[in-house]
């Protein structure tokens, strides 16, 4: 996987100048110099891509894609057409850097760092440092991203920069987080397991477990706005939200079950605790005809998952605000 910084050199490539309207900082790049980066990218992305051929073949003489012991019939073939599909990714995105490259359009300037006051707090938050952060965490956690993943995501904020700052100054989020699409929710859950793992309370598993649980927009990559408080109680804007109807959650305003898994061990890998370890969070995921809620319990070290009924109300129970941007 190429670095983060091959991504968003364009936008890192000189100290930029400050939006004084927006908050929001932008770079005066050339178009000779965006340029020269996407050729720089281009480079970067053929090399990848006759890596993976190489390695396709050497897969074909080793007989990798032939079914294994214990495994189903068809898993090599499933292998092999991922891997093709990986391929075939690859060269879709090489080929379009270089259509933009051999264009005569404008190549728009990008966004680095993004700059907001929310209530006389400073909020800075950084693509570079956010995207390293978060490919560290993929790779150690075994997760196999999409081979876009990087390019989707600096598109991503890049397009909504001034809604991101907007949002921020609205609400006071303090962090992000950058989510592939299209992760299995029982891959994510195993790939993200902390200490004993999760637990899955009864009306949870009615539904399905992580199975059969169902959220909206997660076949998508996304940019997620966050409050990094570790309990409800610790933030006034989460806070507010405690004693919450499952009927009144606003789902396109909570987190889903797979953002939760994320941010539940980016939290820990920065701060050695868990979110949640007092209290439980409605999420934006349904189990059957109930929503799931979740919680860390720091006496038996497991990330409880669990499903309630939408009428049910408890004071630890609240809502994890957020913003989500496709």
């Amino acid at each position: 996987m190429s670095s983060p910084e091959s991504i968003i050199e364009m936008a890192t490539a000189k100290k930029p100048e400050k939006d004084e309207k927006s908050g929001v900082n932008r770079p005066e790049k050339t178009q000779e110099q965006l340029r020269g980066a996407l050729e720089k990218r281009f480079g970067a992305l053929t090399g990848e891509l006759r890596e993976s051929l190489d390695n396709y073949d050497a897969m074909l003489e080793t007989g990798d894609f032939e079914d294994k012991d214990g495994e189903e019939s068809g898993a090599g073939e499933k292998r092999k057409e991922q891997f093709q599909s990986k391929i075939e990714s690859m060269m879709n995105r090489a080929e379009k850097v270089k259509a933009t490259i051999d264009s005569k359009e404008e190549l728009p300037q990008l966004v680095s760092t993004i700059e907001a006051i929310y209530q006389k707090e400073s909020i800075t938050l950084d693509l570079e440092a956010k995207t390293k952060e978060f490919l560290d965490l993929y790779q150690k956690t075994g997760l196999d991203l999409p081979p876009d993943f990087e390019e989707s995501i600096a598109e991503i904020w890049n397009r909504n920069s001034t809604e991101i700052q907007e949002a921020i100054e609205q609400n006071g989020f303090d962090d992000v987080l950058l989510v592939p699409g299209n992760i299995s929710l029982p891959e994510l859950a195993d790939k993200m397991k902390m200490e004993k793992g999760n637990y899955e309370y009864g009306n949870f598993k009615e539904g399905g477990g992580f199975a059969g649980a169902v959220s909206s927009n997660v076949d998508k990559p996304r940019l997620v706005l966050v409050h990094k408080a570790q309990n409800l109680k610790d933030r006034p804007e989460l806070a507010k939200t405690r004693n919450t109807k499952g009927q009144d959650v606003k789902l396109d305003q909570a987190l889903t079950l797979e953002d939760y898994l994320v941010f539940q061990r980016k939290y820990f890998e920065e701060t050695g605790k868990h979110l949640d370890e007092d209290g439980w969070t409605w999420l934006a995921t349904k189990s059957g005809a109930r929503l799931v809620d979740a919680g860390w319990d720091p006496d038996s070290g497991e990330l409880c998952v669990g499903a309630g009924d939408l009428g049910v109300q408890d004071e630890g129970l609240g809502v994890r605000p957020s913003r989500s941007f496709f």
